[in-house]
């Protein structure tokens, strides 16, 4: 799970710098980020045979899927809206780390 959330927090942090006026901000991603109809991407990633493991909101109404493959190890980063969804990040040698039972409040 933390493995998940550093993916997650990496491709946010990425995203949100390089949006920013900042001149030493990242300004390039050094992956392309993928988008069309949600039909078209489910279908797309159905070769990769991932199975989703996590999901949540994105802003005021986006939501977002972190899908995986434990026997493959590929992995992949979905970003959903009203208009479609966009694969924001994939990649392979995921490994699913043990869940922690504590609550971390």
């Amino acid at each position: 799970m933390k493995l998940i959330i550093a993916i997650i927090a990496a491709v946010l942090t990425c995203s949100a710098a390089a949006q920013t006026k900042n001149p030493n901000a990242v300004r390039q991603l050094d992956w392309t980020i993928t988008c069309a109809t949600t039909e078209y991407v489910v279908d797309f990633l159905k070769e990769y045979e991932e199975r989703p493991v996590l999901a949540g909101k994105m802003g005021k109404s986006g939501r977002m899927a972190m899908l995986i493959n434990t026997e493959t190890g590929t992995w992949t980063l979905i970003g959903y809206t009203e208009r479609g969804a966009c694969i924001m990040a994939s990649g392979e040698d995921v490994q699913q780390l043990e869940q922690s039972t504590r609550n971390p409040q």
